[in-house]
């Protein structure tokens, strides 16, 4: 086992829950040193501590033991692609394309006429059928249960979870892998006008650059959500964008047949 690669992911997964080391060490009655410890790779959580730690980190003890290689926040290859790691779980990893990889609407004008999810959009089948056949070692792509909430802000509904092998991240996973200021369940964001005419609600806050993305032809570009939009001028018919060009997430959502809208795949992998 190597003590290093497991510190590194106890301060990874303490981080992303918000915990300070001094936090974390009052939860086991332990010093903020031992907790330094850990993460330095010089000492490892005793066994009985074990499941308390995963529990408080959201994980499982393998997560924390067994880790590969692979680190979150590593860019690796798999395919034509390049992918950022965005989580570990046991010998599986999150991975999201590091840039957005084309253009595509989220659904097309023949089927306007019913309210699109992501369960019925032509987004998704595009993304389970013709772009994973392009995928080498399908093998170890995971399929996945994929939670699909309402719109936390105007409750729009996406109805129903869906299994895939690729997807799109939702609002929820993206301030939990890009950075949380809280806003979206605080529901505190920005109106933008745009000549006296409401264009939307969105999110502006300081993780505006974590999801600034480029596109293959190193353009700044917007991508697609899997949540649904609100009710606002676009809607009954769309989805949200993020990464736009000012880095916003757009709560309202955006028109699901622009057909500038950026593509950015998700899969959970074995390592």
């Amino acid at each position: 086992m190597d003590n290093v690669r497991v510190g590194n992911r106890i301060a990874q997964l303490r981080k992303k829950n918000g915990f300070t080391q001094e936090a974390l060490a009052e939860k086991f009655g332990i010093s903020p040193q031992a907790i330094s410890k850990w993460e330095n790779g010089h000492t490892l959580p005793e066994t009985a501590l074990l499941p308390q730690l995963a529990a408080l980190l959201q994980t499982s003890i393998d997560s924390i033991l067994l880790t590969s290689c692979v680190e979150i926040g590593d860019v690796i290859s798999f395919g034509v692609h390049q992918w950022r790691v965005l989580d570990i779980n046991g010998d599986k990893a999150l991975i999201i394309t590091e840039n957005v990889i084309e253009a595509r609407a989220f659904h097309s004008m023949s089927d306007i006429n019913n309210r699109v999810t992501w369960a019925t959009s032509d987004i998704r089948k595009y993304l389970n059928g013709a772009f994973l056949r392009t995928l080498p070692n399908q093998s170890c792509i995971v399929e996945t249960t994929v939670v699909n909430l309402d719109n936390p802000w105007y409750g729009s509904q996406i109805y129903a979870d869906t299994l895939d092998k690729i997807f799109l991240l939702s609002y929820e996973e993206l301030v939990r892998y890009f950075g949380d200021s809280g806003d979206l369940a605080n529901r505190k964001g920005v109106s933008y006008d745009v000549m006296g005419l409401q264009y939307g609600d969105a999110i502006h806050d300081e993780y505006d650059k974590a999801r600034s993305v480029l596109n293959l032809a190193g353009f700044n570009a917007w991508w697609w959500l899997r949540s649904p939009g609100g009710p606002r001028n676009h809607t009954p018919h769309d989805h949200v964008t993020a990464g736009s060009v000012d880095n916003i997430i757009w709560i309202c959502g955006d028109d699901v047949t622009k057909t500038d809208g950026g593509v950015r795949p998700a899969m959970w992998v074995k390592m």
